[in-house]
């Protein structure tokens, strides 16, 4: 779960809440923040579960372990 919670969070740091809400000045450096701050969170979650992946499969299974998890929500 905490895979899935990862990607998404990255994926919505993508999202230019800024320009799609048409902020400037200050507003618009907060939104920046808040898009770098998903990221990172979701880079964190996701990383922390990949790595366990690779832990208990070893990095030729950890990729087919974590998209096994992301696909049917499944831990790791």
């Amino acid at each position: 779960m905490k895979l899935r919670a990862g990607v998404v969070l990255w994926l919505l740091s993508w999202v230019p809440y800024g320009v799609v809400l048409g902020l400037s000045g200050l507003w618009l450096t907060v939104s920046w923040a808040v898009e770098i701050g998903l990221g990172v969170v979701g880079i964190g979650l996701a990383g922390t579960e990949f790595g366990q992946a690779v832990k208990a499969h070893g990095w030729r299974g950890a990729p087919t372990v974590a998209w096994h998890a992301l696909l049917h929500g499944r831990e790791i």
